[in-house]
């Protein structure tokens, strides 16, 4: 009969690797929000140069 071993646990039951990687990933997972809304805020600008940009130069 074969037995299974069991990771080491901290105080609250939960593993210390686990908790580490969920401390990790919510991090990374805040720097890619965070990321991800800076590009969102540049579509607009760059929309208004794409269309406004050709006939706005031409005036100079």
């Amino acid at each position: 009969m074969a037995t299974a071993t069991l990771p080491i646990t901290s105080r609250h039951g939960t593993s210390t690797g686990t908790t580490t990687r969920a401390a990790v990933l919510s991090v990374l997972g805040t720097i890619a929000a965070i990321g991800i809304a800076a590009m969102s805020l540049l579509v607009v600008p760059i929309a208004v140069v794409v269309a406004f940009g050709p006939s706005l130069l031409s005036h100079f």
